[in-house]
């Protein structure tokens, strides 16, 4: 799994991964990223997620997107999540993630 990191401006953080958001590296992706946005220099806030490349999302892969949810929910920031798949969108819909997640 590759993660790729890219500043937008001082509060957004784009994050781009491919492969499966499953058992064996959901931990990793997010601890990867909470370890980035707690190091940065930069105060971030709002962390776009990109999907393009992501194949496939297990349950460990939503506890993360929740997790890092709530972290940037407490500094009133945002999380959005670009380029899903259909097929990962209705794992999102059936855990009723669509309800509170912005997707674009």
């Amino acid at each position: 799994m590759d993660i790729t990191f890219k500043n937008i401006n001082l509060e957004t953080l784009y994050v781009k991964t491919d492969g499966r958001l499953d058992l064996d590296n959901a931990v990793e992706y997010g601890t990867k990223i909470k370890d980035f946005i707690e190091d940065s220099d930069d105060d971030i806030i709002n962390l776009i997620l990109d999907f393009s490349e992501i194949t496939f999302i297990s349950s460990f892969g939503l506890k993360i997107i929740l997790e890092l949810y709530k972290l940037l929910k407490t500094k009133n920031g945002t999380l959005k999540l670009k380029n899903v798949s259909e097929q990962i969108m209705n794992s999102f819909r059936m855990v009723g993630f669509d309800k509170f997640l912005v997707f674009e």
